[in-house]
C-alpha cells in the first residue's frame, strides 16, 4: 500500500492553475501547488479505492473552492491551531 503525503503546516497543498494558457506568450498551461498559508486540514470522511483516509492542508480560498467541487460531505475541515 502507497504511504499517504502527510498535511503541511506551513503551505496549501492544493494544486491552481499556473496562469499560461493559449492566450499567452510561451510557458505550458499546468497546475501548480498553492503557496498561500494553509488554515484548515481537509480529511476525507470515507476511505478511498486503496482503503486509506487522505488528508490535506488547504488555505481559506482553496478550501472554499474545495468544498464547491466536491461537496461538504466529502470531508471534514478542522482548523489549524494557530492558523487564522
Amino acid at each position: 500500500m502507497k504511504e499517504l503525503t502527510p498535511p503541511d503546516l506551513h503551505r496549501c497543498q492544493a494544486e491552481v492553475p499556473n496562469g499560461a494558457s493559449f492566450m499567452t506568450c510561451g510557458g505550458r498551461p499546468g497546475r501548480v501547488r498553492c503557496s498561500d498559508k494553509p488554515v484548515v486540514i481537509a480529511t476525507e470522511n470515507k476511505p478511498g479505492s486503496d482503503g486509506q483516509v487522505g488528508s490535506m492542508s488547504l488555505c481559506q480560498h482553496c478550501a472554499e473552492v474545495f468544498v464547491k467541487q466536491l461537496g461538504a460531505d466529502y470531508a471534514t475541515l478542522a482548523p489549524i491551531q494557530g492558523g487564522s
